[in-house]
């Protein structure tokens, strides 16, 4: 195993450093040839690009070169006319396309490199159009949600759900929702699981449910570790977002009990209503002194 890793690094630095050289063999064999020299065949890009905040760039880094600061020195492509003689991060491989983005962007990305999306060959260009200035944040669909439902068609079933935070609405009704995938995620990486942009689900979860927040006198142990064990985020067909059902959710955990629901018996207080929290209400936790089984 440990021979592997150290195969593993040994590989992932010689691509770097193939990658690297290669870029500056482009540089030391053409020239730069300027914006307007690109403008003579490709007039709509630069109109587009002149529109969005990437033509500012010049204004705080010196060593801004225009389209030539991400496609390479355009002297020998000006010559041959050729697609093969310029750098197209849109047909580049993800390592290498995130590459030329964040030799600007490595201070705010700096989670990029190893986090899921990138494991996942996934690159800047796959979500962002450099270019684009119809989208938001440059994206490459109308919508954040539609951008990430691309990939992530399960989740988007999950926000169509009966009971679902309104991430569907911003997919639906051009922006108007409250939240949108980046009010949970960081989409350019995390410390912590699922891309999530806090410390741990929990915490991530309590920046709007506060009054949920832990610790308390008397602790629900599933709640302290987690609100995925019982609720789903993106939606579920069950009220509150729940995983399953009460009381099948409760008996997950909770098998022996002196009122367990018996199979066939519908009508059953323990069925009907809010089941096991028609008398366990305060389920998240209580500070009560006398809430040790969570009713008060």
């Amino acid at each position: 195993m440990m021979v592997t890793k150290i195969l593993q690094c040994l590989f992932g630095s010689i691509v770097l450093l193939l990658v690297s050289t290669s870029f500056s063999y482009a540089a030391d064999e053409g020239d730069f040839v300027g914006d307007k020299k690109c403008r003579g065949c490709h007039k709509p890009m630069i109109v587009d690009i002149a529109k969005n905040l990437h033509s500012q760039a010049g204004h705080w880094n010196a060593e801004y070169k225009g389209c030539e600061s991400c496609h390479g020195p355009g002297g020998t492509h000006a010559k041959s006319e050729s697609a093969a003689d310029i750098l197209n991060p849109a047909t580049m491989d993800s390592e290498a396309a995130s590459g030329q983005c964040l030799s600007c962007h490595e201070d705010s990305n700096r989670h990029w490199v190893g986090s899921s999306h990138e494991a996942m060959d996934v690159s800047c260009v796959s979500c962002h159009s450099v270019h684009n200035n119809d989208n938001d944040k440059m994206l490459v669909e109308s919508t954040e949600a539609e951008t990430c439902y691309g990939c992530h068609a399960e989740q988007r079933v999950f926000t169509l759900k009966r009971s679902s935070h309104p991430i569907s609405d911003i997919a639906r009704f051009d922006n108007s929702g409250e939240m949108n995938c980046t009010s949970c995620h960081n989409p350019h990486g995390s410390q912590s699981e699922s891309l999530i942009s806090a410390n741990t689900v929990n915490d991530k979860c309590y920046e709007c449910h506060q009054e949920m927040k832990a610790p308390v006198l008397w602790e629900h142990s599933a709640v302290k570790e987690s609100c995925l064990n019982c609720h789903n985020p993106h939606g579920s067909n069950h009220e509150n977002m729940l995983t399953a059902k009460e009381p099948r959710l409760c008996q997950q955990c909770h098998e022996q009990g002196r009122h367990q629901t018996i199979a066939g018996e519908e009508n059953s207080f323990f069925v009907t209503n809010r089941s096991c929290s028609n008398c366990h209400a305060q389920i998240h936790g209580s500070n009560h002194p006398g809430g040790v089984k969570l009713k008060r």
